[in-house]
Parts: structure tokens; sequence; C-alpha cells
């Protein structure tokens, strides 16, 4: 009969086996590109216009009262997406817990959309909207693709098996295990039975 130990450590690595076994460099480059790709089209269609001019307005309006700015080189928006999606893909996919890959994208939404009220300060208007979109879409494909398969990360961590304490039975008085005190450090300082003493 296996113990609970080993039933626990079996269950985790059938969990595991369950799933396919994922790769990191293939799936980081496919979900890096899709994401790039995709928002550059649209920006060179100029499905971002709109958001770009509104936002813009928005900033030289109140309570901002942004100065004319000097602009952003569009150059800068495609080395920002070419580098946000791929590093995005790659941490998503190196990152072993669901929450954690949830924690990444909401870190880089935040940090990508606060960075346009920051530059405005200086008056440079900088539209997120373009990288903003490269980066959601790499993160989408990046988590589908790590839910749906074992990634290497997840294999090299040490399975947590809960140990399970044995039920306190004193089997010393049955007489069929004796107690080592450099296993149980309690029994190494009972006190001793005293010796009755003559009246």
């Amino acid at each position: 009969m296996k113990s609970t130990s080993e039933h626990i450590s079996d269950e985790v690595s059938s969990s595991l086996t369950a799933k396919a076994a994922g790769e990191l460099m293939l799936p980081t480059v496919i979900c890096g590109v899709v994401g790039c790709v995709l928002t550059i089209i649209l920006s060179v269609i100029g499905r971002y216009e709109g958001i770009d001019l509104w936002l813009e307005e928005y900033y030289t309006g109140e309570p901002f009262y942004m100065a004319e700015s000097g602009g952003w080189n569009e150059g800068w928006n495609w080395v920002l997406v070419l580098v946000l999606t791929f590093g995005v893909s790659f941490t998503v996919l190196d990152t072993d817990m669901k929450w954690r890959r949830v924690m990444i994208i909401l870190l880089a939404c935040v940090v990508i959309l606060l960075s346009s009220p920051v530059l405005m300060l200086w008056d440079v208007f900088w539209s997120p909207v373009m990288v903003f979109v490269g980066v959601l879409w790499s993160w989408i494909c990046a988590f589908i693709y790590s839910c749906q398969h074992t990634m290497p990360c997840e294999l090299l961590l040490p399975c947590k098996v809960k140990e399970v304490d044995d039920v306190d039975m004193d089997l010393t008085s049955v007489g069929a295990v004796e107690v080592d005190p450099e296993s149980h450090p309690e029994a190494k300082y009972q006190p001793k039975e005293q010796a009755s003493c003559p009246d």
C-alpha cells in the first residue's frame, strides 16, 4: 500500500503529464510576432488615428492645458512594440502560475497607460494605444498557450508534498518501535525517573 506522500506526488505528476509539454522559445517568437505585426498593420491602415486625435485634444484642454507638443517620433512606437510584445510573451511563458501571468498584464497595462500622462507633463504627446494593443494581443496568445501546456518552468519546480504526521501512538509501549532521540527531540529531554529514596 502506498503512503500518503507517495499518493500525493503521483497525483501531482499525473496532473502535470495530463497536459502536453510546451516549449519556450518558438511560442515566444510566434506570440511576439502576432502582437507586433497585428498592431503595426492596424497603425499603418490608420485605425488608431481617431483615438490619438481625441486623446491629444483632451490633453490640450481642461484641466491639463498641454502646450503644443514637439511630437513623438513614430519610430519609437515601433521599437516599443517590438521590445514589449516579445518581452511580455517570454515573461508569461516563463512564469509558472496563472495568477502571476495575470499580474504581468496588469502591471504592463498600468505602466503603458500611465506613461502617456507622465510624458504630457513635459509637453510630449504620446498615444499608448498602439503599444497597448500589441502587448495585449501577445499576452493573450502566450496566456492561452501556457494554460494548455506544461511549461519548462513548471517542470523545474520541486513538488511540494505535504508531509502527513503519523497518528500520536505510543509505539514504544507496544514494543514495536524504539524511539530514536535524534528523530524525536522531545524524547531526549524527558525527565528521568527518580529513584525512590529509602526513608
